[in-house]
């Protein structure tokens, strides 16, 4: 066997209290590979493949949205990978039905071998891949881990309540204690614009003007000062680099109750084992622990402030909750704009008066926003409904068959490879001056194209897999999702929730929409363009 090998790792933080538990075999990444490199070695038909390496450390075998995961099986849609090796079934995922389908279905269609090393699996021989045994594995693994997920998220409440800090981050202000990486301690210097936040908003400062003052004085905020400090920290809450104090950034602060000494845990959870979609837990189901570390500030100064912010909050025009709440963001700065009540409510860009180096002073009337997502959304939902039908108005006259597709599929990724290969081949001829420039530069030209349209046609079958479901039917996010939304009367949260992205807002108000299911529209598109040059 020539091609692609992937080694495919994963470890997760479970794997990784397991390990103190006594468990025989080490899952650490070093210990994954050098074992993986050792089946690949002395697998004849492996070891003259090139290899490459995809590694998810610190991620759920629940979830599948892993990054080297996803890298690397795109890698294998796209027909680059022949082979892949893992350590077992679990290191490849903990879902029984997704890792059945790709062990069944997928992968064989694909024609990628899969080998599971621990578990004596090699997709080469075809009883393994829908043998009982495997299937069984497959399912005690998925049970196994949402049993181990339950005992973590026990353990980890245990912990809390007896004080310990169990973020991975210090909160701006704190570092984690050497001696006990459970504990905080306080960072002098971040904690003195911590206690002067404090104090400004009691004195009856407001946060925008809070904000002003920080960034005209150059204060770094918590994502800038933590970089400086070499935090490892990759994921913040903001859109730039040239990250700057705000309103929002500022009541951050003055809501955490952390700064007065005490640990606040299980404010969120996971609706479901190994997502990373999280939902709000009530204030009566957290865990509040008192006098955890130092307050940076006392309970008093920190009571003194909440009470200022309740009188800026009460003196002002109460800001329902509402759809397009930061949604809609200004086109200059990229921050959300604000929603001012009233009688003709509207939304305007503050950054100006919290950064100075902005100049932006954005402003447009709620209803025309309301106007345009309406109008975008109607026209959206008729798309739908029009390419649904001409999507089955082609598959009346000529019935889709999935099988004929995937073989044409790989026969076109072969072509593919086979081109690629000439051209290079081509280059070889030309520089041992087996040809000449000028029949070089035809006979490129002449397998570069039909390269490329080979690969045209191979984008355009790939979506119409994606579109078709096994019983022949269209399948698609974009149709499905806007054509529910024919009849709307009024824009809800939950129409935002599911289709709309953002709302930009350029300078003399010209509003633009982004909706989601861009992807899924494009491949439809792709989809009904393939079958339309099949038809002439």
């Amino acid at each position: 066997m020539t091609g692609v090998t992937a080694k495919y790792i994963r470890l997760s933080a479970e794997d990784v209290d397991l390990g103190k538990d006594g468990k025989i075999e080490s899952n650490s990444v070093t210990n994954q590979r050098n074992l993986l490199d050792a089946v690949i070695s002395r697998t004849p038909e492996l070891a003259d493949s090139h290899v490459v390496e995809f590694c998810d450390d610190g991620w759920s075998g629940k979830n599948f949205e892993r990054p080297g995961f996803q890298a690397m099986i795109a890698q294998v849609r796209a027909g680059k990978i022949q082979c892949i090796v893992v350590k077992d079934l679990s290191r490849f995922g903990r879902d029984y039905l997704t890792v059945g389908n790709y062990i069944s279905s997928v992968f064989p269609f694909l024609g990628v071998r899969f080998i599971a090393v621990n578990d004596g699996f090699d997709s080469i021989r075809p009883a393994d891949i829908d043998s009982l045994e495997t299937s069984f594995k497959a399912l005690i693994y998925d049970l196994y881990s949402r049993d181990l997920s339950r005992k973590v998220r026990s353990a980890k409440r245990f912990r809390a309540q007896q004080g310990d800090f169990l973020s991975p981050f210090a909160p701006y202000g704190y570092v984690k204690d050497p001696a006990d990486r459970s504990r905080l301690v306080i960072d002098p210097e971040a904690a003195e614009t911590v206690r002067r936040i404090f104090r400004m908003t009691a004195d009856g400062q407001r946060k925008e003007q809070l904000a002003r003052q920080l960034n005209a004085e150059g204060v770094p905020t918590p994502m800038l000062y933590k970089r400086a400090a070499g935090c490892t920290r990759t994921k913040w809450n903001n859109l730039f680099d040239e990250n700057f104090w705000t309103g929002g950034l500022i009541y951050g602060i003055l809501r955490d109750e952390r700064y007065v000494g005490r640990v606040v845990y299980g404010k969120h959870t996971r609706d479901r084992i190994g997502h990373a979609h999280v939902v709000r837990v009530d204030r009566e189901d957290w865990i509040v622990v008192d006098d955890t570390h130092e307050g940076i500030v006392t309970q008093e100064e920190f009571d003194r402030a909440q009470a200022a912010i309740r009188a800026l909050e009460c003196g002002a025009v109460k800001n329902h909750r509402h759809p397009l709440q930061k949604k809609v963001r200004c086109a200059t700065c990229g921050y959300a704009m604000s929603r001012v009540q009233g009688s003709a409510p509207y939304f305007v860009c503050r950054t100006s008066r919290m950064n100075s180096a902005y100049t932006c002073r954005v402003r447009i009337p709620e209803a025309d926003v309301l106007d345009t997502v309406s109008e975008g959304l109607r026209m959206q939902a008729l798309i739908a409904v029009e390419l649904r039908r001409l999507w089955e108005e082609q598959c009346q006259g000529r019935k889709k068959d999935i099988t004929a597709t995937r073989k044409k599929l790989a026969g076109l990724r072969e072509k593919h490879q086979r081109l690629s290969q000439q051209v290079s081949g081509l280059y070889e001829s030309f520089a041992l001056g087996e040809i000449s420039k000028a029949e070089y530069l035809t006979a490129k030209a002449a397998a570069a194209k039909q390269r490329d349209d080979a690969a045209v046609q191979i984008t355009e079958l790939e979506a119409s897999l994606e579109n078709m479901d096994t019983d022949g039917s269209l399948r698609n996010g974009f149709v499905s999702a806007f054509g529910k939304y024919q009849e709307v009367e009024e824009i809800t949260d939950e129409i935002v929730a599911d289709v709309l992205k953002e709302v930009h807002i350029h300078p003399g108000g010209r509003i633009e929409t982004v909706w989601n299911y861009r992807d899924e529209l494009k491949k439809l598109i792709l989809d009904l363009q393939g079958d339309h040059q099949d038809g002439e």
